[in-house]
């Protein structure tokens, strides 16, 4: 009997770490899949220059394996120079998944602020600084993420709208929340793609963004195809008045245009001048004889 038990311990030990060993990788496992992000941004300035108080929006729609994610981003602003901004706003996220009836749903305050610069040969750098205070109805807990974004385009050619864009933002958690929000590193996302410059304040992108989620039961890599509206708009400048005369300029062209209307004259009306001065002094020439 001892023998039997011991040979049955040995036998379900190694049984028992190989099955602990497969069921590891499986409960951690990577997944890949491909989705289609679509997003309009718009921008709304109230004063032909700066700085201007402003308007922000952006939309977006993402579609994956299992369900959809919206969002819908108000904010206000203030563009204090060509070469920055900062704003301020709310964030709704619906995630509606696809086996549940009910969506979850996510609510965000966000404050960012945005430094850029373009070169002369038409080569623009972005930076994008995003602070986000995350409620949701999962749990109680407010979770504190920040979102760094570095963003570089380049027209080659000034008269074609034609361009190239490359961006990364990375996501860095302040804390753990009880909703599942993590601390530390939470995801990073590369985009490249050209762009067509429609209207100095229209612009398309069209591109592949590669988005990667770490996460301790998993991590995600997300293959999507993007597809982006930026559009912006402001005020015309008014048209600079016209200066007013200067009398003095006007006295001192007085004799000139004289003198050249003058010089100007047709030779007949010289002729009758002198022929009307010669018939009316004939009776005097006539009195004298």
């Amino acid at each position: 009997m001892e023998l039997s038990h011991a040979m049955n311990a040995r036998i379900t030990a190694p049984l028992f770490a190989a099955t602990m060993l497969l069921a590891a990788p499986a409960a951690a496992e990577d997944r890949s899949e491909f989705q289609s992000w679509n997003a309009i941004v718009s921008t709304v300035s109230f004063l032909p220059s700066k700085p201007s108080p402003a308007l922000w929006f952006d939309t977006h729609a993402r579609r994956g394996n299992k369900g959809t994610t919206l969002i819908v981003r108000p904010g206000v602003g203030v563009e204090y120079a060509d070469w920055g901004s900062v704003w301020a706003g709310y964030a709704w996220v619906p995630v509606f998944n696809d086996e549940e009836l009910d969506p979850a749903h996510e609510h965000r305050v966000w404050q960012q602020a945005i430094f850029q610069h373009r070169t002369e040969s038409r080569l623009a750098f972005q930076s994008r600084t995003r602070f986000e205070q995350r409620f949701s109805e999962a749990g109680d807990d407010v979770g504190l993420r920040v979102r760094q974004l570095v963003r570089a385009s380049w027209q080659p050619v000034e008269d074609n709208p034609l361009g190239i864009a490359l961006w990364d933002e990375v996501f860095l958690g302040m804390n753990e929340t009880d909703w599942g929000a993590p601390q530390g590193f939470d995801q990073n996302r590369l985009f490249l793609g050209p762009f067509l410059q429609v209207a100095p304040s229209v612009r398309i992108e069209l591109g592949y963004l590669f988005t990667y989620v770490d996460r301790d039961a998993g991590n995600t890599s997300i293959h999507a195809l993007a597809v982006n509206l930026f559009l912006s708009a402001k005020p015309s400048l008014p048209p600079k008045p016209e200066p007013p005369p200067d009398p003095k300029k006007n006295r001192e062209s007085a004799p000139a245009a004289l003198v050249m209307a003058s010089a100007q004259a047709p030779l007949g009306s010289r002729s009758s001048t002198r022929s009307t001065r010669a018939v009316s002094s004939e009776p005097l020439r006539s009195r004298a004889r």
